[in-house]
């Protein structure tokens, strides 16, 4: 019974750095639009990385952070 708790939690950790991913991927393809430089990507994919797992974990009432 643990085996099984112990793979539905690690299923459910990489999916959640994958919906992590998934938001910074987002922020870049916005930068990639505006046609900002290096910096712009970095910027708009980290704030879109950490502000959709926040806002995810809010809504799922996940401790944040």
């Amino acid at each position: 019974m643990s085996d099984v708790i112990m793979q539905a939690a690690d299923i459910l950790r990489v999916l959640d750095l994958a919906s992590v991913v998934v938001f910074a991927i987002t922020g870049a393809l916005v930068a990639s639009r505006k046609q900002m430089d290096i910096v712009g990507f970095l910027w708009l994919g980290v704030v879109t990385g950490v502000g959709g797992g926040t806002v995810r974990d809010l809504l799922l009432g996940a401790p944040v952070f």
